[in-house]
């Protein structure tokens, strides 16, 4: 769950598209470098998130998908479509990402560059690597190293960094080769850590920001909170510090077991729990005790009891339990809205009034009540973000909508989703 710690605190969470991507993440963490394959499935949405907002904003790992093998010639080409369906980029480009702020970034034979939503290209010929989140600066691989650039392909920093990471949208961590990092600046103007006297371990940075970093001591790696102004608010007594998708509190655990603190670095709720979930969703925390999972609210209170095999967070009012074998929904007061009788899957959550539904190897959807809305006969489904899902059905993906009726055709090899009304696909 690592990969929580690189989601920025402050996240609207009434923004329901975003949450629902967030929770994607929490059931997703690993992809591969080698083959083009549907990228929620490798990286959930490789490239597709986060939506902007400036109180949001995900890992670089999770966005930079250029930074890997060129496919070889023979892989399908990437294109995009509106969504509608219709084709508004042919599929020519050996990888590309999604679109931020009007720019995707692509790889067409062998060169980096990016397109603007006409297709015209820029690529930096200059350059072994480069790569545009929001905004017009860019990190970019010259003999080796890396550095910034501007989108005219103009040097902003001497090319002397080991890696750089995108902090969010206007700031950059660079690695240099004492392994330890500076954060720059969209000018590329070293603004904190400048001397290189903290292990920074956050992967977020912007005015406001704590950032956690961590230090060896009697040959632990512990970690602790410090402010941009490089004032120390929590010692490195925690085996580890996670920054998760709530504005108030972070996870933190030592010695095997979890709790929380808040901002201010006083440890709100103890380090009680044998394991935690990383999704503080409707004021609840799913969090285990004795091998039973149960919720507990912000002052530590059991708000439903430690009786369940596992728990994930709420969404919609509902939240997924298991008891033996088969898991069901029930709502805050503990209620049983759905019965145990729904199998595993990937993503346990009610998204749009529907969740996925599974059986013998085959998936659907159902709605609150348990009933099933979208018959079971694809062979791979994605819960529903603004009333479309992404389906496979033998061996080709597509879009469909609550009815179930097709809004893309299930023809392409590969979709990816949709960002700032565009879609990307693979043939």
């Amino acid at each position: 769950m690592f990969i929580i710690s690189y989601i920025k605190q402050k996240i609207k969470m009434k923004n329901k598209a975003l949450l629902i991507i967030i929770l994607f993440i929490t059931y997703n963490y690993s992809f591969s470098q080698v083959k083009i394959k549907p990228s929620i499935d490798e990286f959930l949405f490789m490239g597709s998130v986060p939506q902007k907002t400036k109180n949001n904003s995900l890992s670089d790992s999770l966005l930079r998908i250029l930074f890997y093998k060129i496919q070889p010639e023979n892989y399908p080409k990437i294109g995009f479509l509106n969504n509608k369906g219709e084709v508004v980029i042919k599929a020519k480009y050996n990888m590309a990402s999604d679109f931020y702020n009007n720019y995707a970034n692509i790889i067409k034979d062998s060169i980096y560059g990016y397109i603007n939503k006409k297709g015209e290209e820029v690529l930096l010929k200059n350059y072994e690597e480069t790569f545009f989140y929001y905004g017009d600066t860019g990190i970019a691989k010259k003999n080796g190293k890396y550095g910034l650039i501007n989108r005219k392909g103009d040097s902003l920093t001497d090319f002397t960094y080991r890696m750089i990471y995108n902090s969010g949208f206007d700031y950059f961590t660079a690695q240099t080769t004492s392994l330890k990092s500076h954060i720059l600046n969209k000018k590329g103007n070293v603004v904190f850590n400048k001397d290189l006297t903290l292990n920074i371990r956050s992967n977020y940075f912007d005015s406001d920001s704590l950032l956690v970093f961590q230090e060896k001591i009697e040959g632990k790696k512990l970690e602790g909170l410090v402010n941009i102004k490089g004032e120390v608010l929590i010692k490195p007594i925690y085996n580890n510090i996670y920054f998760i998708n709530d504005k108030e509190f972070y996870a933190v655990k030592k010695d095997n077991k979890y709790g929380f603190i808040n901002k201010l670095g006083n440890l709100t709720i103890p380090l009680v729990y044998d394991e935690v979930k990383f999704n503080i969703n409707e004021d609840l925390i799913p969090v285990q005790k004795k091998g039973k999972w149960g919720f507990i609210n912000r002052k530590n209170e059991v708000v439903i009891p430690f009786v369940y095999d596992e728990a994930h967070a709420f969404l919609e009012g509902l939240a997924y339990v298991k008891k033996g074998d088969f898991y069901g929904c029930i709502n805050k007061q503990n209620k049983v809205k759905v019965k145990f009788t729904l199998e595993k899957t990937k993503y346990p959550f009610f998204a749009n009034k529907l969740a996925i539904f599974k059986k013998e190897g085959k998936y659907g959807f159902i709605n609150k009540k348990g009933k099933i809305k979208i018959p079971i006969i694809y062979d791979q489904v994605f819960p529903f973000i603004n009333g479309l899902a992404y389906v496979k059905l033998n061996g080709k993906f597509g879009y469909i909508n609550k009815k179930g009726k097709e809004i893309i055709p299930i023809k392409y090899k590969q979709l990816w989703f949709e960002s700032e009304g565009i879609i990307k696909f693979a043939e």
